[in-house]
């Protein structure tokens, strides 16, 4: 690892203080300018987070004439940032006024000489905590919140800064950030973690664009060149460089894609449904707290146009089966906003019933379709029989749906036909179905039901339990069993579904016929449903049980109480 030298010896070969003692060499006063308003917005508002002003110090160091490296040191108790630039004459009319006037300074927002804009950034920096900055034999100081008394912030409060006299010369710039208590998490968080984390990604491809290498706690940030950001992916991935930018992209659409301006880290784009990195040449136009672009931004708007035309050739080379929810729905959303809606119309981008996709030239060429919700009975039966039955569960699916009702856009659909009556006119959906191969249940559905007859041992319910399909949470014959079904859990949240079936075990077990077709709910129901709700015995051993499954897991429950799933059975009489 290349040996950095310490912000001390980079300050100065002539001492190895870098906070020498400082004394008062004039009585003039500094005050940071503006109205009084804007004045209190751009100092205490405009930035989130103690990060923020540390990378408005670095942005002035990489921009500083000369500067060919800055030095970060950041703990909990204080920053400092040091450049190698040729600095700023404080004791000038002109260099007091860059550094307390806000909005003052040499930057332009056209000026991708230079990484920052507007000269705004030292109220963020005056905000997090007492500041010193020091340039050659001057150090200019500010206390804003007035909780220092003693040192070089003695006598100042504030935007009213004071210039010292510096114990020895300095070339370059010094940053001292004596941060306030509560601007800085515990030191232990995992959020001073991520502040320094994040402070790294914020300069990653700096050196690359402007040469300066920025350098905290003795690690250097640079990432290298952005081209080779996707190098060693295992995920498909594209490179392409532009007049305005460089991509390097991969398909990693849960990621997002990391947008740097000029090598500087501004915001992370899902919307695109890629991963990677995207490095602009030259400044973005940025919003206030430079987290995200203005919408009015040229040079962005051709990038935008550059990544659409690369992720459309890097969506060629996946695969159907591997393009992801996040995928489909940008590709969804791009062939809506075509004038035809022939680009990837061969893409099997939407979900069938049975969990299978289809493309939207199959979905067009069919006479009716059906719109389903994932667990409409019957739906998947009629798939198995030809229908075109569309699952809207499936995000990318119901955004299709959202899209064939718009007038404006372009993808058009066949009529429609209700799947239940469609359903029950094929005979695939009588409304009560046992599923008889429970080796066919997913994950939650044969816990929900493990349980459910561990509940009924554990209750003295002596019903056999199964799995089903009904538009009802359950049903019984009064006498031999109960089934469970889907709608019987109102959340995956373990604590919730375990009370859900607890009271549908209980609401099954009261009724002594058959509750398949028009179940009592009467006055006797209702007693004994209530008794058995408010039984001490009930509540106790469910009490019981849920207390040890917290303890021991559902495996070693479900092993004690010998439940488990059955391969396909002989189906009971009268089913």
């Amino acid at each position: 690892m290349t040996e950095h030298p310490t912000l001390s010896e980079f300050a100065t070969n002539e001492a190895t203080d870098s906070r020498p003692a400082s004394h008062q060499s004039t009585e003039e006063t500094v005050t940071m300018t503006a109205d009084e308003r804007v004045a209190t917005y751009l100092i205490e508002d405009q930035m989130a987070d103690l990060t923020d002003a540390i990378r408005e110090a670095v942005q002035n160091g990489i921009d500083s004439p000369g500067s060919t490296r800055v030095l970060v040191s950041i703990s909990p108790e204080r920053s400092l940032i040091l450049d190698d630039g040729t600095g700023v004459d404080l004791e000038s009319t002109e260099g007091r006024r860059n550094l307390s006037v806000l909005g003052a300074g040499s930057k332009q927002r056209a000026d991708d000489e230079t990484i920052g804009e507007w000269g705004i950034g030292k109220g963020a920096i005056i905000a997090k905590g007492a500041v010193r900055i020091w340039s050659h034999d001057t150090a200019l100081c500010f206390d804003y919140r007035d909780q220092r008394d003693s040192g070089p912030w003695a006598d100042v409060s504030g935007r009213n800064g004071q210039l010292v006299d510096a114990e020895h010369h300095l070339e370059g710039m010094l940053v001292e950030i004596d941060h306030y208590e509560d601007e800085v998490p515990d030191s232990d968080s995992y959020r001073w973690r991520r502040y320094v984390r994040d402070l790294r990604k914020r300069f990653a491809y700096v050196q690359s664009r402007t040469g300066v290498s920025v350098v905290i706690n003795g690690e250097s940030v640079d990432k290298g060149d952005p081209l080779e950001a996707v190098a060693n992916s295992p995920h498909p991935s594209l490179t392409r460089e532009t007049e305005d930018a460089i991509l390097a992209l991969e398909y990693t659409p849960h990621e997002g894609l990391d947008i740097y301006s000029n090598g500087l880290y501004v915001t992370t784009k899902r919307e695109y449904g890629l991963g990677g990195v995207v490095v602009s040449k030259g400044n973005l136009t940025l919003n206030f707290a430079r987290n995200d672009i203005q919408s009015g931004c040229d040079r962005w708007q051709r990038i935008d146009h550059a990544l659409e035309q690369a992720r459309d050739d890097l969506y060629a080379e996946v695969s159907d089966d591997r393009l992801t929810a996040e995928s489909r729905e940008v590709m969804i959303e791009a062939m809506a906003s075509e004038s035809s809606d022939e680009q990837w119309a061969e893409r099997k981008l939407f979900q069938l019933a049975t969990e299978s996709r289809i493309s939207l030239d199959e979905i067009q060429t069919a006479p009716k379709i059906g719109w389903g919700d994932g667990a409409q009975k019957g739906a998947d039966k009629l798939v198995e029989r030809g229908y075109v039955v569309l699952d809207t569960s499936d995000a990318a699916t119901q955004r299709l749906r959202d899209l064939a009702i718009d007038e404006d856009t372009s993808i058009a659909v066949p009529e429609t036909f209700d799947v239940g009556e469609q359903a029950e006119s094929e005979g695939v959906w009588t409304g009560y179905h046992r599923i008889e191969d429970e080796s066919q249940l997913n994950a939650d559905q044969r816990r929900y039901l493990r349980f459910a007859r561990v509940l009924a041992k554990e209750l003295g319910i002596e019903r056999d339990v199964y799995y089903g399909e009904a538009s009802a949470d359950a049903w019984t014959d009064g006498r031999t069993y109960i089934v469970i079904t889907d709608s019987a859990v109102t959340s995956r949240q373990r604590a919730v579904w375990m009370h859900d079936l607890y009271l549908v075990m209980l609401h099954e077990a009261a009724h002594e016929t058959s509750s398949r077709e028009r179940p009592s709910h009467g006055h006797h129901f209702e007693s004994a449903f209530r008794s058995l709700v408010e039984d001490p015995g009930n509540r106790s051993s469910f009490a019981k049980l849920v207390q040890q499954v917290v303890d021991e897991g559902f495996v070693s429950v479900f092993d004690e109480y010998e439940v488990d799933i059955q391969q396909s059975e002989a189906v009971a009489s009268g089913w």
